[in-house]
């Protein structure tokens, strides 16, 4: 009996491979999409989380993305990954940043974005960027030490475009499984300009709203001719980055997240150890910049590794930029932006390396309201009705609320939220996102499902 249920089982997983390759056959490039398995949320059981991985071009090691699905389903007891949605209108998409992953460490309903979406009846997706696949215990120089030099050299191909790409092929079988004609994508971060370049190309075929979380805003960046670079600089610049010939900081073909990159580890994993990566834990006194005279009496000391973590993504990037730990919330009960154990599952998952040709990229944009020579920005024409939050990273004091530049996009139907105090990763999973950030993406989405436009 028992190898007659495995042998159901493997079949079933076989036709679930060869039903997937041939949907996605028709009117996209062949993708090769393997289902690799399932978990639940230990919050709701009826909470699922479901993986599938495939090999992207030119296939080398590293050239792998996975989709994540994050779905409520009622009396789902043999975890079929491809039940379509109960309500094919409500299906999101979430791009994730910089270093950040498909899918989060924890899996709290009130504190996870895919996780409170699918308990909240949406079918939730997001994308494991090629960034997921980089041996992460390798420093960067050692990945020539280890026979990895041609498989590092072929990141330089890397580039938003090759991303927007690895992008559409998820979303191809995100719509399939769901049965969705259309979805909300959302980006965290730099996945919030991911968004714009995936819509720049896609926006027609594929979406229906455009919620940046902190990332790309939508206004028109300034043009500046003096800081313009020509197609030719720019393919110049690319070849000799390929070439290994550029300074600084365009002289290694990864960028690192942080130079503390194991000791965020090793907290993440052993978060009251009483050392840290090396050797003893500095004491509070010894702290430049110092921990804040605002901050509650329990963040005042360095008693453990997590935290001179917590302090250390204080000061990156700005006090509370990155996350304002030690600032209490504002009608609180003394409770900061910001838990420690959440802090800590955020850095536990996060990626080591990211691709510097997309920052090249980025750079030869720079000055133009419009490049000529990427499509990348051209999203000129989209109508799609869009959510844009924005912490004190990108926006101090609510500045950016008063800019004079125009939109760059023909929506008219855009929602702006600025969150005071809010430092970048305070608004994915701050200890008051669930009802600044949230709950109000809800509520924004439902309102647009109230369209007649979106009632298929």
């Amino acid at each position: 009996m028992r190898k007659f249920v495995n042998l159901i089982i493997v079949l079933f997983l076989f036709t679930s491979i060869i039903i997937v390759n041939d949907l996605l056959a028709c009117g996209h490039e062949k993708v090769n999409w393997i289902y690799k398995g399932s978990s639940v949320s230990e919050y709701d059981p009826e909470l699922k989380h479901f993986i599938w991985e495939t090999d992207r071009p030119p296939y080398g090691p590293w050239d792998k993305i996975a989709l994540h699905r994050f779905v409520k389903q009622k009396h789902n007891w043999d975890a079929n990954p491809y039940l379509p949605s109960r309500d094919p209108r409500k299906v999101l998409f979430i791009i994730p940043g910089t270093w950040d992953r498909g899918a989060p460490k924890g899996s709290n309903p009130n504190v996870s974005e895919t996780w409170f979406f699918a308990a909240h009846d949406y079918d939730v997706y997001s994308i494991e960027f090629r960034t997921g696949y980089i041996k992460p215990n390798l420093a960067y120089e050692q990945f020539v030490q280890f026979g990895l030099g041609e498989v590092l050299k072929g990141t330089a191909d890397w580039t938003y475009g090759a991303f927007r790409e690895d992008i559409k092929a998820c979303i191809e079988l995100a719509k399939r499984i769901s049965g969705a004609k259309k979805l909300f994508l959302a980006g965290r971060s730099r996945g919030g300009t991911q968004m714009y370049i995936y819509a720049a190309k896609y926006w027609k075929e594929d979406l229906k709203g455009l919620i940046g979380l902190d990332g790309s805003s939508p206004w028109l960046p300034i043009e500046n001719p003096g800081q313009q670079k020509t197609e030719s600089e720019f393919l110049a610049a690319v070849q000799a980055f390929k070439n290994g010939t550029l300074s600084a900081p365009y002289n290694t073909f990864l960028s690192q997240v942080s130079a503390y990159y194991d000791e965020f580890q090793f907290a993440a994993a052993v978060p009251y150890a009483t050392t840290t990566v090396g050797g003893p834990l500095p004491a509070a006194s010894q702290l430049n910049p110092p921990i804040p005279n605002f901050a509650p009496a329990d963040k005042k000391e360095i008693n453990f590794v997590s935290d001179l973590v917590a302090w250390r993504s204080y000061y990156s990037w700005g006090a509370g930029k990155v996350s304002n730990y030690y600032k209490p919330y504002p009608g609180g009960q003394g409770e900061t932006y910001m838990d420690r154990s959440v802090l800590l599952e955020i850095y536990a998952i996060f990626t080591r390396y990211w691709p510097r040709i997309q920052d090249l990229e980025a750079a030869y944009m720079t000055g133009y309201s419009n490049c000529p020579f990427l499509d990348y920005d051209d999203v000129s024409d989209i109508t799609l009705p869009i959510l844009h939050f924005f912490s004190e990273l990108g926006c101090v004091g609510g500045s950016c609320l008063n800019t004079t530049q125009p939109y760059k996009v023909q929506s008219t139907d855009i929602t702006l939220k600025y969150l005071p105090g809010y430092g970048h990763l305070d608004v994915y999973a701050g200890t008051h996102s669930l009802e600044d950030v949230k709950q109000p993406m809800l509520e924004w989405m439902n309102e647009r499902l109230s369209s007649p436009k979106y009632k298929k």
